[in-house]
């Protein structure tokens, strides 16, 4: 058994440890307790706090028993899961809002996406892509944390680790061990939770902390950092830029339109860009025309064709696009597209 800190181990057999007792005052973060024995009403909660998706009951003799214990600095939210039934839980939807970090507290799963399947065990640990599809049967003794974080947050931060992972093996695997600084970091953060830090009321405080679990994560999941990012919410002409950015993806775009959507200076929109999201602005958009491509790829029916989609998203020829995608992905696009050919074919008619 991987050595959890004193929060994570508590989280194992106290449903509702991130917001405390129930009969203790409401905390000064955003954050709630709640159980139920109906299907709906536990699917809605989670897809309240991530995205839509499926829960289905294994057995009709089993009664759920879900619990579901949420709390917030800002935008990164960090819940306790449990259904206490034999369930499966079937995400379908791609192009979703977040990245998930599953971490097994204990119990058992297994995950299956793109033609694998892993089995989960306490400690093991999962980076939900937003643009993959995932089918998760899970033990009515499985228990988990699920760290929400915003896709933007992440977009571009380099080629994910191997998926699935025991934190406690894989220490090393990352800069500056950083997979054991998460694990500690999260400790921390549940710890503060659970005790009602005042400290976590204040939107700098949070903002903080925030930025810091995001950097860790970065760190400890993803092969190659961007620039580090700094903390805080994204100033106005960033979000305007990067809304314009994927509003236009398929079209001829170039910065002159980027600069004059941001309604900024040239200098002062490459500086936002570098220090807030870690690339220039053109960069960041050839990523999100890659994010993009490979999403379409992933919700057809593998009847796309590489030359159509470096088209599609402007990137000069084929054999440039798949080298970038490659560099990426750490696959041909034509590999992806044949993969969900081939789980197209073997799905029911």
């Amino acid at each position: 058994m991987m050595q959890f800190g004193p929060a994570l181990r508590h989280m194992m057999i106290d449903h509702h440890y991130l917001v405390g007792a129930g009969s203790r005052a409401r905390p000064p973060f955003p954050g709630e307790s709640f159980a139920s024995a109906e299907r709906l009403e536990a699917l809605g909660s989670v897809s309240r706090v991530f995205f839509p998706h499926e829960v289905v009951v294994q057995s009709a003799t089993q009664q759920l028993d879900f619990r579901h214990c949420y709390a917030s600095l800002r935008e990164v939210s960090l819940n306790q899961i449990s259904y206490g039934a034999d369930v499966d839980v079937l995400i379908d939807g791609l192009r979703r809002s977040h990245f998930v970090l599953v971490i097994a507290l204990s119990g058992s799963a297994t995950v299956d996406f793109e033609g694998r399947s892993w089995s989960m065990q306490a400690g093991d640990c999962l980076l939900m892509n937003p643009d993959t599809r995932y089918a998760f049967q899970i033990g009515a003794d499985h228990r988990h944390l699920a760290i929400g974080i915003p896709a933007r947050r992440l977009l571009g931060s380099g080629a994910p680790y191997q998926p699935v992972h025991n934190i406690a093996e894989h220490m090393a695997d990352a800069p500056c061990g950083g997979a054991g600084q998460l694990i500690s970091f999260l400790d921390y953060l549940c710890g503060e939770f659970h005790a009602g830090s005042r400290l976590f009321g204040l939107a700098r405080v949070a903002a903080a902390n925030e930025a810091s679990l995001v950097e860790l994560l970065r760190a400890a999941l993803f092969e190659e950092e961007a620039a580090a990012r700094a903390p805080g919410v994204l100033p106005g002409f960033v979000h305007r830029a990067e809304r314009f950015i994927s509003a236009h993806l398929d079209e001829d775009i170039g910065l002159d339109d980027i600069v004059e959507a941001a309604r900024v200076p040239v200098r002062t929109l490459y500086h936002g860009f570098d220090r807030f999201l870690g690339h220039s602005p053109m960069r960041w958009l050839r990523l999100r025309r890659l994010e993009q491509a490979r999403a379409d790829i992933l919700a057809s029916d593998g009847a796309l064709s590489v030359t159509a989609l470096a088209n599609r998203y402007w990137m000069g020829h084929s054999g440039r696009f798949a080298s970038l995608y490659r560099e990426m992905y750490s696959e041909a696009p034509s590999a992806t597209i044949e993969r969900v050919r081939l789980e197209q074919l073997r799905l029911p008619s």
